[in-house]
Parts: structure tokens; C-alpha cells; sequence
């Protein structure tokens, strides 16, 4: 088998790290970030205090009822946020940009679950 990865981590969070970057390089995107539900950041690409704004919020914006004021970080910014369940904990992964970052996402998602799966002991 070919392995198609160059940059690679066995450490997770580095190895989320170097995913939610690919996926924001290649999907021309601002920021892509995974947080938890109460805003914490839990690894992110971009700009820091891009992802700490996004991932503030992408619980809220999850909801697609949130009328509130964005922070002035994300002004002008396109989100999408997807909420994911690993290890019966919800996770939200979303990104930022000027253009449609759907497919960057869900590419992501799938990085993200592949890398925190559970582990086989």
C-alpha cells in the first residue's frame, strides 16, 4: 500500500494539527478548527486568535439559531461547523474562510475521527 501522507504524528494532537492544516491549505481556508462544547479549543490551523474566536463559537453557531454578535476576528468570514461524536464526546469541527469550506470540512471530520478513534488493545 502506498501511504499518500507525507507529514505524519504518532502523537494526536500533532497529528490533528497537521490534518485540520492540510485541509485549510488546500481548501484556501482561514482557519479550521476541532473544540469541545463549552468553546475550548482542542487543536487548530490558522491564525491563533482565528481559531480561538471559532472555536468559541462553533458550539453556538452549531445550533443555527445563534443570533448573537460574532467576534470581530471572524468579521467577513464564512462558517461551517459539523458536530461529531468520539469516545461519547461531542466534538465540533469548523472552519473559516471567504469560500465554501464544505468539502475541506468533511475531509477533516474524517481525519479527525480516523486519528481519535479508539484504539484496539
Amino acid at each position: 500500500m502506498i501511504e499518500r501522507r507525507v507529514r505524519r504524528s504518532q502523537d494526536p494532537y500533532r497529528a490533528l494539527c497537521l490534518q485540520l492544516e492540510h485541509s485549510r491549505t488546500h481548501g484556501a481556508l482561514d482557519a479550521v478548527v476541532v473544540a469541545i462544547d463549552n468553546g475550548l479549543l482542542v487543536a487548530g490551523a490558522g491564525d491563533e486568535s482565528l481559531c480561538e474566536a471559532l472555536g468559541a463559537v462553533a458550539p453556538l453557531v452549531d445550533g443555527s439559531t445563534f443570533d448573537g454578535a460574532m467576534p470581530r476576528a471572524l468579521d467577513g468570514q464564512s462558517i461551517d461547523v459539523r458536530t461529531i461524536r468520539i469516545k461519547g464526546e461531542m466534538l465540533y469541527v469548523a472552519s473559516a474562510g471567504h469560500a465554501n469550506g464544505d468539502v475541506w470540512l468533511q475531509r477533516s471530520i474524517n481525519g479527525v475521527r480516523r486519528i481519535l478513534r479508539p484504539q484496539a488493545v
